[in-house]
């Protein structure tokens, strides 16, 4: 029951902090996270570590949203800081918000960045070509800095390479910074990514929190 519970506050299939997991369902945090250290185990879920916390969410998709899943997340996306600037904004010095996730999703979708563990991403070799090419040199990484986006709680590029990619997408004019972290997008992403680094052919669906 307990774990039903869980997974269906985690059925937004967004990253959550222990916190917010257990305060959806009143549950006391240490049994909340023994029994997600469980399903972790199990690989119902996955843990990540990141701005000195731990963030859960589920290993997969699932299709439809419970009631505690959209609850939650509802209350979370209507907070006042992610209203006003969660359409797209710079994170340091990379590209965030809804925005920000898209594109993440777009290089993932497109097999230039594949995903390894929770925490790991990589750029595979077609990767490192097209981004060498958009960004006119040359990219020799392999591993690629994420951050959970605190608005949309879902991975988006960071590093240095999120650092390249927002100031080229800035000297494009694809994107125009504005004050206060916002940014505004001039093109559709969605095009322009099709235009500029491509897709090889594949369908490029929405997932949670696409723009």
């Amino acid at each position: 029951m307990m774990s039903e519970q869980l997974l269906s506050v985690l059925s937004c299939q967004r990253f959550l902090t222990l916190n917010e997991v257990c305060k959806e369902i009143n549950l006391d945090c240490q049994i909340g996270q023994n029994q997600l250290g469980v399903l972790e185990k199990q690989q119902i879920v996955e843990r990540r570590f990141f701005a000195g916390r731990n963030y859960f969410r589920l290993t997969r998709s699932v299709e439809t949203i419970s009631n505690l899943g959209t609850k939650v997340w509802g209350r979370l996306s209507r907070r006042k800081s992610a209203v006003a600037i969660g359409q797209a904004r710079t994170c340091y010095h990379h590209l965030a918000g809804k925005v920000g996730v898209r594109l993440f999703q777009l290089l993932i979708q497109a097999n230039l960045v594949r995903k390894l563990t929770p925490t790991k991403y990589i750029l595979t070799e077609v990767g490192k070509q097209r981004l060498s090419h958009f960004l006119a040199e040359p990219i020799h990484q392999t591993q690629v800095q994420t951050c959970i986006d605190f608005s949309e709680r879902l991975p988006h590029l960071a590093g240095s390479l999120g650092t390249k990619m927002l100031s080229k997408l800035v000297k494009t004019n694809v994107v125009t910074l504005a004050p206060n972290r916002r940014v505004r997008v001039n093109v559709p992403l969605e095009r322009w990514f099709e235009d500029h680094l491509g897709s090889d052919g594949r369908e490029t669906p929405s997932l949670p929190g696409a723009f």
